[in-house]
């Protein structure tokens, strides 16, 4: 099994896990072969890849941090609160942050949650997740593959499975943990009060003023707070999850100490709650390695670069750090081109991770620098003195090499 983009994927090859839509409904199947429309409705759909069973890959297990059950049905508990709060924000959109609140307190509001069962779904869900993750010593680096009309949803679940193992490492508890899961599913949640297609794109600055961007922060923590009274932790983690180390972030621009605080450091004025600080490292490791209208995903190896880059002055230093201990720069199933050695310039698949050497995995090379399909070498990079970079496309390997 591999993620291939779809540059690369030729006609007839098969894919290997089966797609949904936003609703769970199956797209394409797994073992379905992959004509020239299929492919195309891929990319209109907003795919940028899909996991590929051939016969020289198909001993390569890949290990999601979620079963498919429940990252499917958290996704829909995602949707059915984010469309829930949608219908509901529809007559907001255009009125004053005070006027939403008020709204928000209001009993009719609060009712139509409580009422439907919406919060007791997302709940049963948040525990599912926790325990799923808690399950994990490392996390894979793979999360959903993105569509445009799901982008937020599955964002907002990949966003609280880092932040979930981010948390372990940090020693939170159960309790904690499903507080900080809830909030990260619900970080977005403002955009509900924003104009346009704002929930299935993934460009959000671009659906409305950048007023009312920067304003969904704290719409998102009044609707966590009083519409959904899931308490003020996930209410924060919406509130400050754009707040900067130095600053510079928004809404209040609150700092940070660039270090793990615990007890009553953990609730000065004017500082970021660690929570929100976790959110905002596992939302800017999925915005790197998502698909986004302006821009391609970056490989696995350059989105944990970027966010080793953006410690200090974004992202809390000595948090990034724990992170970066269960971050696989090469995750299994991912294509990788050999830079440097005897076989520079050859196209492969990471089949399995060193735990105690991360960035030197065992790697299986599939094609040669004129890219021509070979007979498969496996290589452990423990013992090889060769130098990797993670693709996202083989194509664009061979235009540079």
């Amino acid at each position: 099994m591999l993620l291939m983009s779809l540059d690369d994927i030729r006609l007839g090859m098969v894919v290997g896990f089966g797609l949904r839509n936003k609703d769970g409904q199956t797209l394409l199947g797994a073992g379905v072969a992959l004509t020239s429309e299929y492919i195309e409705r891929l990319r209109e759909l907003g795919y940028y890849a899909v996991w590929i069973d051939d016969e020289d890959t198909r001993d390569i297990v890949v290990e999601d941090a979620l079963s498919e059950t429940t990252r499917q049905r958290a996704t829909a508990a995602i949707q059915e609160t984010f469309s829930t709060g949608s219908r509901e924000a529809q007559k907001l959109r255009s009125v004053s942050v005070e006027q939403v609140r008020a709204t928000l307190e209001s009993r009719r509001f609060q009712q139509v949650f409580s009422d439907n069962g919406t919060i007791e779904r997302l709940s049963s869900q948040v525990d599912l997740v926790v325990e799923e993750v808690l399950s994990h010593a490392v996390l894979t680096g793979l999360g959903s593959l993105k569509t445009h009309t799901s982008y937020t949803y599955h964002h907002c679940l990949d966003v609280a499975v880092t932040a979930t193992m981010i948390g372990r490492l940090l020693g939170y508890d159960r309790e904690t943990l499903k507080k900080l899961a809830v909030g990260c599913m619900l970080h977005d949640i403002g955009c509900i009060f924003m104009e346009g297609e704002a929930l299935d794109t993934p460009g959000l600055g671009a659906a409305a003023e950048a007023s009312r961007v920067r304003e969904h922060a704290v719409l998102g923590y009044l609707f966590i707070r009083d519409g959904l009274r899931l308490g003020p932790l996930p209410a924060h983690i919406a509130y400050q999850h754009h707040e900067r180390q130095d600053g510079t972030g928004y809404p209040r621009a609150l700092t940070g100490t660039n270090r793990v605080v615990q007890g009553a450091e953990m609730h000065l004025p004017g500082r970021i709650t660690p929570l929100a600080e976790v959110a905002a490292i596992a939302d800017f490791h999925d915005f790197c390695a998502s698909n986004r209208a302006e821009r391609v995903c970056l490989a696995p190896d350059q989105v944990r670069e970027r966010v080793t880059e953006a410690t200090g002055q974004h992202l809390n230093r000595d948090i990034v750090a724990e992170f970066l201990t269960v971050l696989a720069p090469y995750p299994v199933g991912t294509q990788i081109t050999v830079t440097q050695g005897r076989f520079k310039n050859h196209i492969g698949v990471v089949v399995r991770l060193n735990h105690d050497a991360m960035d030197r995995p065992v790697i299986r090379l599939l094609g040669n620098p004129a890219g021509d399909r070979i007979p498969p070498i496996d290589l452990d990079l423990r013992k090889e003195d060769l130098a990797i970079q993670g693709l996202v496309s083989a194509d664009a390997a061979l235009a540079v090499s």
